[in-house]
């Protein structure tokens, strides 16, 4: 019931849209038509700076509560990182605009996460409210701007379309998440505890020594919601870490499971933690047959990539290989900007053996 009324909303918001851009245009083509070209730059102004300004706003607030931004899509432009630098590129205009940051601290999680959260309606609010003030104003005085009408409806549009608590199919409006951090909702507060593990990691703590509790207190969720999968995999490397291989790989497999809800990506990332998981158990085996799921990210530079063929190649008795690759993964971890995952992929590294080491 809630997703239709939801969606209804939606609807009335889109063709409260139209109606602003037909309006701005038709007094505009009462004008002339320098005043109709003015209108068409307005709305192709909107569509570029609305979006940006809301994201700009969670990117503000962010850098304001400690957080690093690792990814941003706005209009048809994402920023993200890479190798610890963030790179600007083109993106599809018709995907989900989204910030993504990580705490580079661990204390005070509700308020920040919530400041966080708000940054986009604070400056889509404020923008929308300069455009719409400056608008009437030049219309008072006689001098009316269509560049400023042409501007209004897709400002207000990305304004009201967030402002209520509401989840549409593509997630959650940053009204609704603020709500669930005030009110203490379980999929909140599933995401205050893993960024609250997620802020130690960067303070240098590694993930086997933050207390059990942040990582089995937070609230049980269903399969398809995006923080179970977050949860399973910090459970992972908690018990990884402090050798629980058990342990450990009962969250794997849980994760395996849920593969149906994760990108493409994420299954990639789980297909060759399964590699290395069967690998120093002398599964060789199932190692091979998960490799096969994620070739191209064991391609890859990352450490995480280069500790999982390590294991492999030890596994199979290729030692001298074992250790070119555990050397690549060392000098790979000197890119790593979280203290906590950097102590997590060298102590696993630590574990692979290799002739020198064996003969030492």
């Amino acid at each position: 019931m809630k997703r239709k009324l939801s969606a209804i909303y939606a609807v009335c918001c889109t063709l409260l849209l139209g109606a602003g851009f037909l309006l701005a245009f038709y007094f505009a083509w009462g004008e002339d038509v320098d005043a109709v070209i003015e209108c068409l730059v307005g709305l192709a102004v909107g569509f570029v700076l609305s979006p940006t300004l809301h994201e700009l706003g969670h990117i503000a607030f962010a850098e304001a509560t400690a957080m690093r931004i690792v990814f941003a899509k706005f209009f048809c432009f994402k920023i993200y990182e890479k190798q610890g630098k963030l790179r600007l590129a083109f993106a599809s205009p018709f995907a989900a605009d989204q910030t993504q940051a990580i705490p580079n601290k661990g204390g005070d999680m509700k308020k920040r996460a919530a400041i966080y959260t708000l940054g986009g309606l604070i400056f889509g609010g404020a923008f929308l409210a300069v455009i719409l003030a400056a608008a009437i104003v030049c219309t008072a005085l006689g001098a009316t701007s269509f560049y400023l009408w042409g501007v209004v409806p897709y400002a207000a549009y990305l304004f009201l379309l967030n402002v209520l608590p509401v989840e549409y199919a593509s997630g959650k409006t940053d009204a609704l998440v603020y709500r669930g951090i005030k009110k203490g909702y379980d999929a909140e507060k599933t995401m205050l505890a893993a960024m609250e593990i997620q802020g130690r990691l960067a303070e240098g703590y590694g993930f086997s020594e933050l207390e059990e509790s942040l990582y089995y207190d937070a609230p049980q969720l269903c399969e398809e919601e995006p923080l179970f999968a977050v949860m399973l995999d910090l459970r992972y490397r908690y018990h990884l870490e402090k050798g629980e291989l058990e342990r450990a790989a009962d969250a794997l497999n849980r994760l395996a499971f849920v593969e149906p809800y994760l990108t493409d990506a994420e299954v990639e990332k789980i297909a060759a933690e399964l590699v290395y998981m069967h690998s120093i158990n002398g599964d060789l085996q199932s190692a091979e047959e998960n490799g096969a799921a994620c070739k191209e990210y064991l391609k890859g530079e990352s450490a995480t990539a280069k500790r999982v063929l390590a294991a492999f190649s030890a596994a199979f008795g290729k030692k001298e290989e074992a250790k070119v690759l555990v050397d690549q993964a060392r000098n790979a971890l000197e890119k790593e900007r979280i203290a906590g995952v950097k102590k997590f992929e060298s102590v696993l590294l630590s574990r692979i053996k290799t002739d020198e080491e064996e003969n030492s």
